[in-house]
């Protein structure tokens, strides 16, 4: 009645086609960062970045011959990880729509309103200068 957990080790061939499907993963990564899909840009690139993680994971890490409490535990931290970022950025997708008459109601401007309002109104550096400028080598 031994507690010894003997720990698996996996044949070569697994960690090469570990290797094999990461370098495609990462090349699809950088295929679709270079095409523009609009708003699907970041769900296919966590889409991705999920499937990779879980190939490290699964057969990097042995997680697929180890104990299944092992496998409980890094998939709960994985699903706590995403439940934090979602409710974080529920703040930062939404934060435009909560009340759009805000200037109205509490007499204030949004601060990011106002810095567009002056980048608009100021002009640019290149517009500003039209005389053109000595040189060093100019002759007087």
């Amino acid at each position: 009645m031994s507690n010894e957990h003997k720990h698996f080790v996996a044949p070569l061939k697994i960690y090469i086609a570990t290797f094999a499907s990461l370098l495609v993963l990462t090349v699809i990564t950088v295929a679709v960062s270079r095409i523009d899909f609009g708003s699907m840009n970041i769900v296919i690139a966590m889409a991705v970045a999920f499937i990779k993680a879980s190939i490290v994971g699964l057969f990097f890490m042995g997680l697929r011959w180890d104990k299944k409490i092992n496998v409980l535990f890094f998939v709960g931290s994985i699903l706590f990880l995403a439940i934090f970022l979602g409710i974080s950025s529920l703040d930062l997708f939404y934060r435009h729509d909560t009340d759009p008459l805000e200037s109205q109601r509490f007499g204030f401007k949004s601060p990011v309103k106002i810095i567009k309002e002056v980048e608009q109104k100021a002009p640019s550096a290149n517009t500003t200068t039209t005389e053109k400028q000595p040189t060093a080598n100019a002759k007087k």
